[in-house]
Parts: structure tokens; sequence; C-alpha cells
């Protein structure tokens, strides 16, 4: 009984952390006027991950994560390539966010 909970919970840990992965990308490409859906997003960072990983040139990755981009998020080529940017920044902010936040919590 104990192994089937540590199951689940380890299952439902990893599905969290990839929903909260997935987020930055989700607010970029919502800001941006794209398409997006939870689940398109996480479907787009298990492609990008696995053409990342098969890939060994990295200009040849970063177009095709462009591509993906614009063609699943219906976005044009500038606002992919800005939505790739926004993405970084909303993550530096959640981490920002997150840390002050748990500052906070250490004080009390």
């Amino acid at each position: 009984m104990a192994l089937l909970f540590g199951v689940t919970v380890g299952i439902l840990a990893i599905v969290a952390i990839l929903i909260i992965s997935a987020l930055p990308l989700y607010f970029a490409v919502k800001f941006l006027g794209g398409k997006a859906t939870i689940f398109k997003v996480l479907m787009v960072n298990l492609i990008v991950g696995v053409i990342g990983a098969a890939l060994d040139m990295p200009i040849i990755g970063f177009v095709l994560l462009l591509f993906v981009y614009k063609e699943v998020f219906k976005m044009s080529w500038l606002s992919a390539f800005l939505a790739w940017i926004l993405q970084f920044i909303v993550a530096g902010a959640l981490l920002f966010l997150a840390s002050f936040l748990s500052l906070g919590v250490a004080i009390l």
C-alpha cells in the first residue's frame, strides 16, 4: 500500500512540475495573441525537448523550435521569436516571485 501511495505521489509530482514548467510559455504566447492551451504548450515542450536532444546543431534546433511555435500557436516568425524571449522573462519573474514569497514565509 505504501508503494502504491509513493508511486501515485511521484506521478502527481511529475505532472505538476510539467504544468508549472509550461506556464511561462503559455503566458508568453497568450500575451502575444497566439492560440495556446496548457495541453498544447505541454506537447510543444515535449516536442521541442525531443528535437533538442536529437539534434547536435543548435542553430537548426533553434529554427525548428521557432517553426514549431509558429505552426502550433498560429503565430508569425517574429511573434514566435518574441514568445521565445518572453518565456524567459516570465520564468524569471515567476522565480523572483516564488523566492520573494518563500523569503517572506521564512521570516515569519
